[in-house]
């Protein structure tokens, strides 16, 4: 049985990589805030979030977010169960009486990047220049590298139009999505329960199916050290404006069955989520999935 093996190039980058990164100890709150503007999708300047997915964990980006003590923008990248890393610029929040009296005309702005675990084992929230532990301080500071990684192929997606979203959008169809979960092989398969969810396993891929309220796809993989990786939901849900059906794919980060919507800047999850589901759509049709690679492509019928 063939195995699927995700060889993907890295999508393109703009503006930050890891090599580009600010070091965490010399960050300064404009930095931040013109990173949190590069990944805005709308123009508004009203407070919102968006979370988005680095591997297995969360990306919180923060915008113009209001409390007592001022307003926020940053980044929160949070490990399930282990620890959470928040980079953001605080805006404090001063009577204008104070800040006359100060010779003020705005108010004071500050960085604040603080250290805490999650999970079963809790600790105090920590900022980063108090931390002791260098080797501590070396993951947060390959953690940030990352994140800078992930920004920059978010950036690149948004200010391009978010082609891999696109691609994706076109190949989930209602249409589409019916014909692969009443594809005959399920019947001729010993089926596996998973939550709402049935299928089976081909390779190392689970593919399972969930018809009502609306068809659904669940692909869920393991890499060769026999890890299960994140895994994608594609369905399609009922667009109140247009009332009719649009695609929405779904992220599964864990073993646990929630999952989460997959942003449009998601760039290595939507090749990941491209890439499996060419390999689902082989096993499902009884083509082998560099067959369908090529059909799907943009030159179905190359040169010969």
């Amino acid at each position: 049985m063939q195995a699927f093996s995700p060889d993907l190039p890295m999508p393109e980058s703009l503006y930050y990589s890891a090599k580009e990164t600010h070091p965490l100890s010399t960050l300064d709150e404009k930095k931040i805030c013109s990173m949190v503007d590069d990944l805005k999708l709308t123009d508004s300047d009203k407070e919102h979030y968006v979370t988005g997915w680095m591997g297995e964990d969360s990306v919180v980006v923060i915008h113009n977010y209001r409390e007592k003590r001022g307003t926020s923008n940053g980044f929160v990248l949070s490990k399930e169960n282990q620890y959470r890393l928040s980079v953001q610029s605080i805006a404090f929040r001063i009577p204008k009486i104070f800040l006359w009296l100060s010779l003020r005309r705005k108010p004071r702005n500050a960085t604040l990047i603080t250290y805490d675990t999650i999970g079963e084992l809790r600790s105090p929230i920590v900022q980063y220049r108090n931390l002791f532990d260098k080797s501590l301080k070396l993951k947060l500071e390959q953690d940030w590298q990352a994140l800078n990684d992930y920004i920059g192929l978010a950036c690149w997606q948004l200010e391009n139009g978010c082609p891999l979203w696109k691609q994706l959008e076109q190949a989930i169809t209602p249409a589409a999505l019916t014909a692969w979960v009443n594809a005959p092989v399920f019947e001729e398969k010993r089926l596996q329960k998973d939550g709402p969810f049935e299928g089976f396993w081909s390779g190392n891929v689970f593919i399972a199916r969930s018809k009502p309220p609306y068809p659904s796809l669940q692909l869920l993989w393991r890499d060769e050290d026999n890890r299960l990786q994140p895994g994608y939901i594609f369905t399609a849900v009922p667009d109140k404006k247009q009332d009719k059906l649009v695609p929405s794919l779904r992220i599964r980060p864990h073993r646990a069955e929630k999952h989460y919507p997959l942003n449009v800047f998601d760039a290595r999850h939507l090749q990941y989520a491209r890439s499996l589901l060419s390999y689902a759509e082989g096993v499902l049709t009884g083509m082998s999935p560099p067959l369908v690679e090529m059909m799907n492509g943009s030159n179905p019928l190359p040169d010969l």
